[in-house]
């Protein structure tokens, strides 16, 4: 195991996605025409978490928000986010798929399958195995968030909503160094299976992913929001 800083889009995947025990895919579950007759976020700079007593000035540009926060540019079907030096964007693909709960698509080109010390939470440092970065066929896996739309323009577009990782199954043990801690559920939900060697689980269902991503908000202890700031790419 080995620890290291992410980017702000790294870090906003993380977050959104959380660490352990989130069901993955190696290809898309949804395309863009799955977000299609449902309200879009709105566009320009969102800030998408905040860890606890965290504190930013949102007036300034989001790169230089500090590291316990994460903001970016909403633009079409992606995020925006600087990355680890702030020298360049990184470009997240998003779908946000229509339905009850919104799923939110990203794929994740972070260390998936993060060790007892990553922040679900979204903090600025996770610990990861290297290996778990690519899926077998070497490209980055997909992973997925339920969102719960709370604001919204006068266009009907989304400018704040709750969010949660949609996950295997009951959370397992929370002390790393329980002797059955593996940051795996020890139940899986429906349509689930396990990936191998993964703390993580698959599924090729949509309908179990959206089952899936219903039941995961009993689970939700990190009453995640986000909200749109300003207009812009700043």
């Amino acid at each position: 195991m080995t620890t290291r800083r992410l980017g702000a889009a790294g870090l906003i995947g993380l977050a959104l996605l959380g660490g352990c025990n989130v069901v993955m895919t190696d290809k898309p579950l949804f395309t863009a025409a799955d977000a299609a007759g449902a309200p879009p976020l709105r566009p320009g700079v969102w800030s998408f978490f905040h860890e606890a007593g965290c504190k930013v000035d949102e007036s300034r540009p989001f790169a230089e928000w500090p590291s316990c926060s994460g903001g970016g540019i909403v633009r079409g079907g992606e995020i925006l986010g600087r990355d680890a030096h702030k020298t360049d964007l990184e470009h997240v693909p998003l779908i946000i798929a229509a339905g009850d709960p919104r799923i939110a698509q990203m794929q994740v080109k972070i260390d998936v399958s993060v060790g007892a010390e990553a922040k679900a939470s979204g903090g600025a440092e996770a610990s990861a195995s290297a290996s778990t970065t690519t899926t077998q066929s070497g490209s980055a896996p997909y992973g997925y968030a339920a969102l719960k739309p709370t604001k919204f323009d006068h266009e009907g577009r989304i400018t704040a909503f709750r969010f949660w990782s949609v996950q295997c199954g009951p959370p397992p043990p929370a002390d790393p160094k329980s002797a059955d801690f593996s940051g795996a559920t020890k139940q899986l939900l429906p349509g689930l299976e396990r990936r191998p060697d993964q703390s993580d689980c698959t599924t090729y269902s949509v309908e179990a992913l959206r089952n899936a991503a219903r039941a995961s908000e009993a689970w939700d202890d990190q009453h995640q929001e986000s909200h749109w700031v300003r207009d812009g790419e700043q």
